[in-house]
């Protein structure tokens, strides 16, 4: 790993259901990753771009929003 090390904060979940410990341990794995590469792209990546790639490449499926009115 190079120089950033990405560690979670602590989580203020007041009001919102706890995730499973898997949830959250792919959840903690994730944004690290993601972390890692945005910084490692130097500029290169928006972190929205760094998380979808982690989630990518772990395999994990990402809802896509959308943005524009569905043709009829």
């Amino acid at each position: 790993m190079s120089g950033h090390d990405f560690t979670p904060g602590a989580r203020s979940r007041k009001g919102r259901p706890q995730l499973s410990p898997e949830a959250q341990a792919l959840a903690d794995e994730l944004s690290r990753r993601a972390a890692q590469m945005w910084a490692d792209s130097e500029g290169g990546l928006s972190i929205r771009e760094a998380v979808e790639l982690a989630a990518f490449r772990m395999g994990v499926e990402i809802q896509q929003t959308v943005t524009e009115p569905a043709v009829e």
